[in-house]
């Protein structure tokens, strides 16, 4: 959140009416300065959109990264992606583009952007479990592995407020409650209530948002479904139609012309 808000506090330098940058190239140009941001503002929508992939794509933070050739897909799968999304905002691709054209990179754009967003329409990210399951499923994780919980209950503003925590366990081990507890989480169950009894200031759990007193509506479990990454799939075919159809467009290179002897 702190890199999302700073990333925009230095767009700022680019973006109307306070834009340092455009005044000094609107200085050089002779143009309007205000006119020049818009101008500006257009052309760098493509790095205005950079945070958003940040946080559908934690990997390019170097965060819940499960293996190398996955990372290596986000990072492709990102890049590309800005420069689609470029070409869509500047309506030239390879030639200037049609209107079928902008909206299948556009298409392209969201199925590289947001995967897991169409993926969730074939199948749930996650499995609900009863809350009673925490130190179950606590226990069947495996070293590293995250427990994702929904909890609920009252600020200190007086807000009823329900919000989805993570919490990295640490050593795999045969006792759930035990690995909870190393990450500074204390539950307690009556019936088919629990509640979060304690949380260790400093601990991951702390750091995680889970808050003394609320309490656990369900345990999130990661369901079997496929690698919403197939998605990146159709967004390249996508791309390819596209590449080749403005391909056919493309002006015939003119011969070269021999001085006579």
């Amino acid at each position: 959140m702190h890199l999302f808000v700073f990333y925009y506090g230095i767009m700022g330098d680019i973006t109307p009416p306070v834009g340092l940058a455009t005044f000094a190239a609107a200085a050089i140009s002779g143009e309007g300065a205000i006119a020049t941001g818009v101008q500006g503002s257009v052309y760098a929508l493509r790095t205005v959109i950079l945070p958003f992939i940040w946080i559908f794509n934690p990997q390019l933070l170097l965060i819940d990264i499960d293996s190398i050739p996955a990372l290596i897909s986000v990072i492709v799968a990102s890049t590309v992606a800005m420069l689609i999304f470029a070409a869509v905002t500047m309506n030239w691709f390879r030639v200037k583009c049609r209107l079928w054209e902008v909206a299948l990179l556009a298409i392209a754009c969201l199925l590289l952007f947001r995967p897991d967003f169409f993926m969730d329409f074939l199948a749930p990210e996650y499995t609900h479990l009863p809350a009673t399951k925490a130190a179950e499923v606590a226990k069947s994780l495996p070293e590293g592995g995250r427990l994702v919980m929904v909890i609920k209950g009252t600020t200190i503003e007086g807000d009823d407020v329900t919000k989805t925590v993570a919490v990295r366990l640490g050593a795999a081990g045969d006792d759930g409650r035990k690995r909870l507890a190393e990450a500074g989480l204390t539950l307690a169950t009556l019936g088919d209530a629990t509640q979060i009894s304690g949380v260790k200031f400093g601990s991951r759990a702390k750091k995680s948002g889970f808050e003394q007193g609320w309490e656990i509506s369900r345990i999130e479990v990661p369901s079997e479904r496929p690698t919403p990454h197939w998605f990146y799939l159709p967004a390249f075919a996508l791309i390819a139609v596209v590449w080749w159809s403005q391909g056919r467009r493309l002006p015939a290179p003119r011969a070269a012309k021999h001085a006579p002897a």
